[in-house]
């Protein structure tokens, strides 16, 4: 009975989507100073599972998996403390690079580390990102419901066609889309583009050499922080309004 109770546990505390991002994230993509990060053990509202803990030598995250990935196609979150949101989608059991995919977005400005809000009463789940901005789940699905700083399309295809599948506009606060890619982060292509999108929609495309850092094995890290992002936003992009 105790090996029983023991392998349910495990079943519902580590689905087979809630670890596969983390081959996306290098010790290197650590934001700024290591920090305490909250720890939330699994918790499962509906057919959605949250935990929070700390990856990449500080890297704070929250993720949100479906509890339910058939045949290990499913997509899910992970929410960072370097205001990154990483949509992870998986397209079947085979391993190989083009069998998972991320689409990178950032928020800007970084004001606290990202939290994790779930009511079994209520059968709500939320994470409130590293800008202070809620992103609202549909518990049955693992699925983003809405954003409570924009508009946001979520494609019910779980193929490689829809790119993500996860499109946000109209977001109150600075954005920054990297794009999508096959089996690694976008940002991880030094040579590829990245556009900043202020809120009333004015755009500004950069190199991501620019804004990343990259060592010698390619792993990549946000450059800057805020004050520094403020800065080289104005001289980068000076019609770009910046708020920060």
């Amino acid at each position: 009975m105790k090996l029983l109770t023991a392998a349910l546990a495990l079943a519902v505390t580590a689905p087979a989507s809630a670890q596969a991002w983390r081959s996306y994230i290098k010790p290197a993509a650590a934001f700024g100073a290591a920090q305490a990060c909250p720890s939330v053990a699994p918790l499962v509202v509906g057919g959605t599972q949250g935990y929070a803990d700390s990856v990449g030598g500080g890297l704070c995250f929250v993720s949100i998996d479906p509890t339910d990935a058939v045949n290990m196609i499913y997509r899910d979150y992970a929410f960072f403390s370097d205001g990154m949101l990483l949509v992870f989608n998986s397209y079947g059991p085979q391993e190989g690079p083009t069998m998972t995919s991320g689409l990178e977005f950032y928020f800007f400005p970084r004001r606290q580390t990202p939290r994790l809000e779930m009511d079994a009463k209520a059968k709500t789940v939320s994470v409130v990102m590293a800008d202070g901005g809620r992103v609202s789940f549909d518990p049955a699905t693992a699925q983003i419901a809405s954003l409570d700083r924009g508009d946001v399309t979520v494609s019910p295809n779980l193929d490689r066609a829809a790119q993500g599948g996860v499109t946000i506009t109209h977001y109150r606060g600075l954005m920054l889309e990297s794009g999508f890619r096959l089996g690694e982060l976008p940002s991880g292509l030094a040579g590829n583009s990245s556009t900043f999108v202020a809120p009333e929609g004015r755009t500004c495309t950069v190199t991501n050499a620019e804004i990343f850092n990259y060592t010698p094995s390619g792993d990549s890290s946000f450059k800057f922080d805020d004050a520094q992002l403020s800065k080289f936003l104005k001289t980068r992009c000076p019609a770009l309004p910046v708020g920060f």
